[in-house]
This record gives structure tokens, C-alpha cells and sequence, in this order.
């Protein structure tokens, strides 16, 4: 007992009374914190962090989101990029089948109201360049005979020939067609014969030139 009271001091009872305090104030505060004490003033500042936060208060905490705001001005371009390399050269394709043989122009000469002879009459003519031609004519004929009358056409004498019957009141139409070769300019005739009294009421002929008389009778 008196070693006890030779040893007891001020500093060593200050010292023992103040852990006494520190150690029931933490417990105190640990248990008897009354509900609702603990406000702004009392957390430290910046002690909330946002993972303490419960993430439904985080998306409560979020507001609305606002407009778009305008639209900013053009970068600039950006520099062009290195070229890249030439590919392969591909595998060159099949020939095409050759073309059809071309056709020059085509000439036509009508004529109305011709009479035709017995010994025959050039309806209609057409000059031509030398060449091979593809030749077509139409001749309408009428009558004012009774009977029937006999009519040949042809194109360039014997190169197309067309024969038909024609009565009065009946006109008859008479179609020839064929290829013909010129060396030289020549021209190209429908002549028709028949009876006095025998018209070429209407006539045409076109002629359409042709790269190969063979081909275009072929």
C-alpha cells in the first residue's frame, strides 16, 4: 500500500482519467448515438463517396436529361490516306460473236395515177449508187374494163416478177420484192404491162442498201 501511494502522482492519475474518458466516450458514442443526431455537420467532408451511395438513391439522384445542344462547327479534313496497292489484273474475257453485217440508207419513191400500157410503162424509178440492194415495191392497180384483166409487175425486168387479176370496181394489190447488185450507178425500176385501160392507181419502192447481196438474200 505504501509503494501504491508512493507512486500515485498527479501525471499518473491525469494520464489514467484521460484513457478512462477516451475509452468510455468511444463506447458511449458507439452505443448510445441517439436516432437522427448524425447530420451534415457531423461527416467529414468529402467522407461520401458514390459506392456508399445505394444505386437506386444514384439514379434518383440523376436528373432529367437536357436538349441537344447545337451542332459544332466541321473539323477539319483529315489528310489523305497512302494509296493502296494496284490488285491483281483479272483474266481477260471471251471474244463477242461478230456483229450482224451493217444496212445503209433506205430510199423510197411513190407516184399515183400512172396508166399502164400492154407493152409496158416504168411506174416508178429510183437512181442508185453501186452496191447491193435489198428492193421492195407495192403497186395498187385498177381497171375500167368489164372483164378481167391480166397484169404483170417486175423489178428490173426478170429480178421480181408479180401477176394478178383485176375487174373493174376491184382494185388489186400487187407486192415484189429481191436483191440486187449494181457495179456501176444504176437504177431501180417497176415496170408493170396489162390492157388499155389499166391504171397504177398508187406505187412505191424503197431500196435499202446492204454490205452483202448474198447475205441479205440468204
Amino acid at each position: 500500500m505504501g509503494l501504491l501511494r508512493r507512486h500515485l502522482t498527479y501525471a499518473n492519475v491525469a494520464a489514467s482519467l484521460a484513457l478512462f474518458l477516451a475509452l468510455g466516450g468511444a463506447a458511449y458514442a458507439a452505443t448510445q448515438l441517439p436516432k437522427n443526431s448524425v447530420g451534415t455537420n457531423q461527416i467529414r467532408k468529402e467522407a461520401v463517396t458514390a459506392g456508399k451511395i445505394a444505386k437506386k438513391t444514384r439514379q434518383q439522384l440523376q436528373g432529367q436529361r437536357g436538349p441537344a445542344g447545337q451542332q459544332g462547327p466541321q473539323g477539319k479534313t483529315g489528310k489523305t490516306g497512302a494509296k493502296g496497292a494496284t490488285g491483281a489484273r483479272g483474266a481477260q474475257g471471251n471474244t463477242g460473236a461478230p456483229g450482224a453485217d451493217g444496212t445503209g440508207p433506205a430510199l423510197e419513191v411513190v407516184t399515183s395515177l400512172k396508166p399502164i400500157e400492154a407493152g409496158g410503162i416504168t411506174v416508178v424509178s429510183q437512181n442508185l449508187a453501186p452496191g447491193a440492194y435489198v428492193i421492195t415495191a407495192d403497186v395498187v392497180v385498177e381497171t375500167t374494163s368489164v372483164t378481167t384483166t391480166a397484169v404483170t409487175c417486175t423489178l428490173n425486168g426478170s429480178n421480181s416478177e408479180a401477176i394478178g387479176n383485176v375487174v373493174a370496181g376491184s382494185p388489186v394489190t400487187l407486192t415484189l420484192s429481191g436483191v440486187r447488185s449494181f457495179a456501176a450507178a444504176s437504177a431501180a425500176i417497176l415496170s408493170c404491162a396489162a390492157p388499155a385501160g389499166t391504171t397504177a392507181k398508187y406505187a412505191n419502192l424503197i431500196a435499202t442498201q446492204v454490205k452483202s447481196a448474198s447475205r441479205a438474200a440468204g
